[in-house]
């Protein structure tokens, strides 16, 4: 019988702070990984997703992320990026230990969001790591400072919620599966092979971890996808229903309409707001 304990929560990452002033940014690239791969480290994090699009894993919660996105993760968080080896995300992450500055910050959940302003303040932090301009210590400090502010203040987009001790490692092949095959045309039955499962049993145990069947899951992580790509690109309605794997936009129209309350361009046209003014 498959062990049903949960997911390991994650191994130690360990970045080398210079001694002189506790930040460093970096670039990378994130492909396909597994659950084994999942990490936590003793500093603060910000990325900005540069290129590419995919799933941020945050503890319990599955994300869809797209470029722009900003990722928030504080110390202890497990976590990890997926995406496509074929289509790699390029990222580049700001990282600090809060404890070598004089700045805090303070109780901050882990988080994807789409905020213009942030992005905005990580790349002139980076700037200023690049720079080392005279008082960019002082400049990185305070900028951290309106960092951990409007990271406090931000929502998240509504994600897809697990809960990793009531048996998600049993379906986690499925969900793995799924989560770098979702365009494509999946079986269930193909799904509950690769749990070692019958199908009628993996139907009921996949129900009963993630609360929809596993056709509904393959749903919805299609137009959870969409929705970010409606929100955060200019690309057509078309190219996004054949992208996330509707072979007809009428289709992708009605489940998007029964799911979102609103057509997709209804949807786009409702987040249409000025960008919004750093200072």
């Amino acid at each position: 019988m498959k062990d049903e304990k949960a997911l390991p929560l994650g191994k130690l990452h360990t970045l080398d702070f210079p001694d002189t002033f506790p930040v460093v940014h970096y670039f990378c690239e994130k492909k396909y990984k597994t659950a084994e791969d999942m990490q936590f480290h003793k500093h603060f994090e910000f990325g900005i997703c540069l290129e590419g699009q995919g799933i941020f894993f945050i503890g319990n919660r599955m994300i869809p992320f797209t470029q722009g996105n900003v990722s928030i993760i504080p110390p202890g968080t497990p976590h990890f990026a997926q995406s496509l080896d074929s289509h790699p995300s390029k990222w580049m992450f700001v990282a600090l230990d809060a404890s070598g500055l004089s700045c805090s910050p303070g109780s901050i959940a882990p988080n994807i969001v789409y905020d213009k302003a942030t992005e905005q303040l990580l790349r002139i932090v980076a700037e200023e790591l690049d720079s080392k301009s005279d008082g960019y210590e002082d400049a990185v400090t305070k900028l951290f400072d309106i960092l951990f502010i409007r990271a406090s203040r931000l929502d998240t987009d509504a994600p897809i919620f697990f809960t990793y001790e009531d048996g998600l490692a049993a379906i986690y092949p499925a969900i793995e599966y799924i989560t770098q095959h979702y365009p494509e045309d999946i079986g269930i039955d193909a799904l509950a092979s690769l749990c070692n499962m019958s199908l009628s049993h993996f139907r009921r145990k996949f129900t009963a971890v993630t609360g929809m069947t596993p056709l509904r899951y393959l749903l919805m992580m299609r137009l959870r996808m969409a929705g970010v790509l409606l929100k955060q690109t200019e690309r057509k309605v078309s190219d996004i229903a054949l992208e996330v794997g509707y072979n007809t936009l009428s289709s992708f129209n009605r489940h998007f309409k029964e799911n979102y309350g609103m057509s997709p361009k209804d949807y786009r046209a409702s987040l249409k707001n000025p960008d919004e003014n750093i200072f």
